[in-house]
Order: structure tokens, then C-alpha cells, then sequence
């Protein structure tokens, strides 16, 4: 018997399979809890969807941005979201409180002069770190870069309290130095990049030898309980995408100026020079963590004593 006319029998049979199988999959993705991610400015939703890793994820994803890391530390505490990128100080800092986190990733960056840096005009009298004794340092507070200040302190024989810290965001700390009303600025990429570039600034103290380039990918109890299959998949996207970008270094520069704002230069100089990659959760990480806690109680910054090796969690180590 001849096969009707238009398409044939099996074409349609081949449709309606295929119609199945995507209500299927449409089915398993609904059911599939949704992982809620934040970062600082979209920079980790920015740098996936660059690298094609938002493409046929089996799960939903939802992405919150915050201006800094604090407010990304309580979002995690509070169950807002479920995993998020931090410093290993705001980390501290936050588990310190009480704040139910865990470390289940970490991005490993390249410690460069100004990665992470104290910078001033370029017609301050300050030439060291002994110099900052009585100076005004503005920063944020819980950040790499009061972490960096402290260090850098204590590197000399001095201590936070021999300084005058003044506590803001970014964006008020660069207005701050520029007008005169603070003597340093703490701070850390894509700031160093962009005061470097604009000119007018220098390099007081350099991070290197003082910050070990550690960002962490940090989770709070309830999703590692709840969605370990989401948080691993992610983690690994997140790698791959890293990978991407250090590959692509000027395509994925010009993506992100698009989202900042800023020049491509800026971006493209922090992504020279940082070359981020994904590591395991090992010793390194650990006694990085265990260092800046006890950098934190001496300065007495947290009161209770921090064990860093109760805030990690190693079962998504598989790293590609």
C-alpha cells in the first residue's frame, strides 16, 4: 500500500518520539531543584554564558549579583542562595560569625605586584608599609584587601589599630583617595587594573608574598545536602569556563567591558595577569584559610578560635 502523501509515516512517528523525549526532558529539568548562584556584579553568569556552559544544563539556574563580598557572604548564611564566589578573608570572616559555609571549590589566580595591592597618589609621601603607621587606609571591611593591610601592617612590626581604617565600598574608597580624604586604598582587580591604567596612583605594597590568590567557591550546608549532583556539575562548568576564557582572553575582555562599563584594557589586564584556573580543595587551601583566621584573631578582628579545616568539604574535588 502506497505511504500518504506529505510526510511519512515514519517522519511523523520520528516527531512524535522526538516531541516525547523533549516533554520528558522538559519534565526531568521542572523537577530538578533549581541552584541559585551569586557572585559580585554577574562576573560568574558573565564569564559561563561566554564560554557556552549555560547551554543544555539539566537543572535550572538562577543568578543573584551583589556590589561586594559581604553582602554575598549573608546571602549564602541566610539560604538567598546557594553557592557563591568568595575570598578566602570575607570567607573567614563570615564563617568566623557563625555563618553555615562550606568551601567546595576554589579558582586559583596569579598573585601578580597588583593583583592585590595598596595603592596611593603618586604624590604621597608614603614609600613602605612602615610609612602607613597613623595613615588613613580606606578599604572594605572582611575584603582581601583589608586582609592585604593588616598583613602588610604586621609584615613590619605594626598592628590594625596603628592605622585609621575607613570602611567602604569600592567605588567610595577610589572617590576617597582621589580627593585626598584617605592616604591608601587596599584593593584588589579589576580596581588595581583601572587606577594602574587611568594613572595618577602607585603601588605602595604589593599583595605578592602576602595573598595566596585563592578565590573560593563557597556553599552553605542545606545545598550541599540538598543539591551535591548541581553544585559538582556547576563546579566543573565553572572550570571549563576559566579554561575558555584564558584561551579567549581578548573576546571574553570585550564581553565583560560590555556588562562593567569599563575599558577593555582594564579587563584585559586582569585577565593577563590573573590566568584563573580551577584547583582542588587541598592542604594548600587549608592552611591559606587557617592562616588568615588566626591573622584575624590576633588582630582580634574574630573572638573565637577558627579551625579551617571544619569549612571545607572535598567531595566535589574532581576537577577536569
Amino acid at each position: 500500500m502506497a505511504e500518504p502523501t506529505g510526510k511519512s509515516w515514519r517522519q511523523r512517528l520520528g516527531q512524535v518520539i522526538a516531541l516525547c523525549g523533549g516533554l520528558l526532558l522538559g519534565a526531568q529539568a521542572l523537577a530538578e531543584p533549581t541552584l541559585r548562584v551569586s557572585s559580585q556584579k554577574q562576573s560568574l553568569k558573565i564569564l559561563l554564558q561566554a564560554a557556552g556552559e549555560l547551554e543544555q544544563v539539566p537543572y535550572p539556574i538562577e543568578f543573584a549579583s551583589f556590589a561586594a563580598a559581604a553582602p554575598t557572604a549573608e546571602a549564602l548564611a541566610a539560604g538567598a542562595v546557594d553557592i557563591g564566589s568568595l575570598g578566602d578573608a570575607p570567607f573567614v570572616f563570615a564563617a568566623a560569625a557563625g555563618a553555615p559555609l562550606k568551601t567546595v571549590g576554589v579558582i586559583k589566580l596569579k598573585v601578580t605586584p597588583t593583583a592585590v595591592a595598596i595603592v596611593v597618589r603618586d604624590a604621597s609621601p608614603l614609600q613602605d608599609a612602615t610609612s602607613l603607621k597613623g595613615r588613613r587606609i580606606t578599604t572594605t571591611r572582611g575584603s582581601i584587601g583589608h586582609f592585604l593591610a593588616l598583613a602588610a601592617l604586621r609584615s613590619v612590626g605594626l598592628h590594625g589599630s596603628d592605622a585609621q581604617f575607613i570602611f567602604l565600598q569600592p567605588a567610595e574608597s577610589r572617590s576617597l583617595l582621589s580627593n585626598g580624604q584617605a592616604d591608601a586604598w587596599a584593593t584588589w582587580d579589576p580596581y588595581t587594573s583601572m587606577v594602574q591604567l587611568e594613572g595618577g596612583t602607585r603601588v605602595l605594597v604589593s599583595g605578592a608574598g602576602l595573598f595566596a590568590g585563592h578565590m573560593l567557591l563557597v556553599a552553605n550546608d542545606q545545598a550541599i545536602a540538598e543539591k551535591p549532583a548541581q553544585i559538582a556539575d556547576f563546579l566543573r562548568r565553572l572550570g571549563r569556563a576559566y579554561a575558555w576564557a584564558n584561551q579567549h582572553q581578548e573576546a571574553f575582555s570585550r564581553i565583560q567591558a560590555v556588562y562593567s562599563g569599563l575599558p577593555v584594557e582594564v579587563h584585559l589586564r586582569s585577565n593577563r595577569y590573573a590566568e584563573p584556573r580551577r584547583i582542588a580543595v587541598g592542604p594548600p587551601v587549608v592552611e591559606d584559610l587557617q592562616r588568615t583566621a588566626d591573622l584575624y584573631r590576633e588582630e582580634g578582628i574574630i573572638q573565637k578560635s577558627f579551625d579551617a579545616s571544619t569549612h571545607i568539604d572535598r567531595q566535589f574535588n574532581e576537577v577536569e
